[in-house]
C-alpha cells in the first residue's frame, strides 16, 4: 500500500528533484514537508523533527533567531543587492573587516562567493593563477586526501576523495593526487605528502585539507598535530594551503575555527555554511597579503583575476553574517560546544558496547559519529526513515550515522535527543536491520 501523498507532495514529487536522493524511493517514504522551524525543531503540518543535522551542516544558533531575523528586515529596508564589481556596501565592508581580525593572523583580504563549493573553487583558480603570475606555470597540480571531499562543482570535485559522489564525472575532472586517507593513518598520510612533494613541488599549486574533521567522508577525525605537520610540509616545499573549513568553521568543533585548534595559518580559508547560520547562501575565501599582492598591478601586465559570481557579497547576506558575529560574540558558546562534547563522547561509546552492529565512535565539538555493520539490504537508509518516527533528523554518510548538533543545542535537548537515538536503534535491532 502507497503511502498517502497530499496536493502539496504530489507536486513536489512532480516537479523537483532533490539533492543527493534517489527520486524513486520517494514514492515509499515521502520527503517531510516542513513549514515552520524555530529553535533546533522543524514542524511539519501535525508533528516536529530535531534539526540534528543543522540543516546540512549549516545551523548553529538555532533556526528564525530573532537578531538575524530582525537584520534581514533591516537591510532590506536599505538595500538588496548590488553587483559587487564597481560597487561595494557598508555590510560587506564590515563583514570582512570582522572575518579579517577573528581569523588566524595573515588572512588579510576577503573574496565573496555564494556557497562552499565556489569557496573552493576559489582558492583553487586564484592559486594556480598565483603561480602563472609569477611565471610559475608548470604549477598547476593539486594535492588533496582521501577521504575528504570539498564540493560539488568540477574543480572542487577534482580535489575530493570519496569516489561514492564523484566518480561518474571523472571525464570532466582535472587531474589530481589522491593521498591515503588521514583518518586512517595520520603518520602515512604525512609521509606520503613528503614523498610526493619532494619530487613534485615544482609542479604543485595546492594541497587542499579538511582540518580536522572529514565531513561527506563519514564524519572522520582527525588530530590538530596533522593539519600543522600538513601546513609545515606546505611551507616546506613551497605550495599553498587551501583550508575546507566550510562544514566547521564558526565553533562547530569548539574554537571558532579549526585552524586556530592547530595554531596554523592557510594561505586560503574557506567558509560558508554556519558564516549566516544557513539563512542565506554566502561563502568567503580568505587569503594572505602574498596571494593578494600577485594579481595587484597595472592593468595592462594581465593579472586581473577573472571570477565572479552574481550574487558575490550580496547585502542581505553580508547582514545576516554580521548578526551572527554578533551574536556568537554575545554568547558563551565554546562553554555549551564543550559541555555537548562531553555528553555526545560518552553516548556514542556506550552505544557501542550496548549494540554490536555499532563500531569506531568518533566526537569533536559538537559533532558524533559511528560506523554501523548490516547484512540487511540498504539497512542504513531504512533507519534514517525510522528515525523520523522517534523525531530525530538522520541522514548516513557511507556506512557511518551521525548527530551534527547546533551549538546551542541545550544540556536537556542533547539527552533527549539521546534518548531518542537509543530508542530509535532499539527498535531498528528488533526489526533485524542489524
Amino acid at each position: 500500500m502507497k503511502p498517502l501523498i497530499n496536493d502539496w507532495l504530489a507536486n513536489d514529487l512532480a516537479h523537483n528533484w532533490h539533492p543527493f536522493m534517489q527520486m524513486k524511493d520517494f514514492e515509499t517514504y515521502p520527503p517531510k514537508r516542513i513549514i515552520r522551524s524555530e529553535g533546533i525543531r522543524l514542524f511539519s503540518e501535525d508533528t516536529w523533527y530535531y534539526d540534528t543535522i543543522s540543516s546540512w551542516w549549516c545551523n548553529i544558533l538555532g533556526h528564525r533567531h530573532p537578531a538575524l531575523v530582525q537584520a534581514m528586515v533591516d537591510q532590506l529596508d536599505r538595500l538588496d543587492h548590488i553587483m559587487f564589481g564597481n560597487f561595494t556596501h557598508d555590510g560587506a565592508i564590515e563583514l570582512s573587516k570582522k572575518l579579517v581580525e577573528i581569523t588566524p593572523n595573515g588572512l588579510n583580504h576577503v573574496y565573496y562567493s555564494d556557497n562552499g563549493s565556489t569557496a573552493i573553487e576559489v582558492a583553487i583558480k586564484m592559486s594556480l593563477n598565483y603561480w602563472h603570475n609569477l611565471n610559475q606555470s608548470k604549477k598547476t597540480a593539486m594535492v588533496s586526501f582521501s577521504g575528504s571531499y570539498h564540493g560539488d562543482t568540477i574543480g572542487a570535485m577534482s580535489v575530493s576523495g570519496v569516489a561514492q559522489f564523484n566518480s561518474v564525472f571523472k571525464p570532466l575532472m582535472t587531474p589530481s593526487i589522491c593521498l591515503p586517507n588521514p583518518s586512517n593513518n595520520e603518520s602515512a598520510a604525512i609521509q606520503a605528502l613528503h614523498d610526493y612533494l619532494k619530487t613534485h613541488a615544482d609542479q604543485v599549486a595546492a594541497v587542499v585539507v579538511e582540518p580536522l574533521l572529514m565531513g561527506a567522508g563519514g564524519m572522520q577525525v582527525t588530530t590538530p598535530n596533522f593539519f600543522k605537520e600538513v601546513r609545515q610540509l606546505t611551507q616546506q616545499f613551497n605550495v599553498h594551503l587551501i583550508s575546507d573549513e566550510v562544514a566547521t568553521g564558526f565553533g562547530r568543533l569548539g574554537s571558532m575555527f579549526a585552524s586556530q585548534m592547530a595554531n596554523v595559518t592557510p594561505d586560503f580559508l574557506c567558509l560558508s555554511k554556519a558564516l549566516t547560520n544557513g539563512q542565506l547562501p554566502l561563502a568567503v575565501t580568505l587569503l594572505t597579503s602574498d596571494i593578494y599582492h600577485a594579481f595587484y598591478a597595472d592593468f595592462d601586465d594581465n593579472k586581473t583575476f577573472y571570477h565572479g559570481h552574481t550574487f558575490t557579497a550580496n547585502p542581505l547576506g553580508c547582514a545576516v553574517a554580521n548578526e551572527t558575529l554578533a551574536v556568537l560574540d554575545s554568547i558563551d558558546w565554546t562553554s555549551n560546544v564543550n559541555h555537548l562534547h562531553v555528553k555526545l563522547s560518552a553516548e556514542f561509546h556506550e552505544l557501542c558496547d550496548r549494540f554490536r552492529f555499532l563500531s569506531n565512535p568518533r566526537a569533536i565539538g559538537a559533532v558524533a559519529a559511528v560506523d554501523v555493520t548490516s547484512t540487511t539490504h540498504r539497512a542504513l537508509f531504512k533507519l534514517s526513515q525510522l528515525a523520523f518516527d522517534y523525531h530525530l533528523t538522520i541522514r548516513p554518510i557511507g556506512q557511518s550515522i551521525y548527530l551534527y548538533l547546533p551549538i546551542v543545542t541545550t544540556s536537556e535537548e542533547c539527552d533527549d535527543i539521546l534518548d531518542r537515538l537509543n530508542q530509535c536503534l532499539t527498535y531498528a535491532e528488533q526489526m533485524i536491520l542489524f
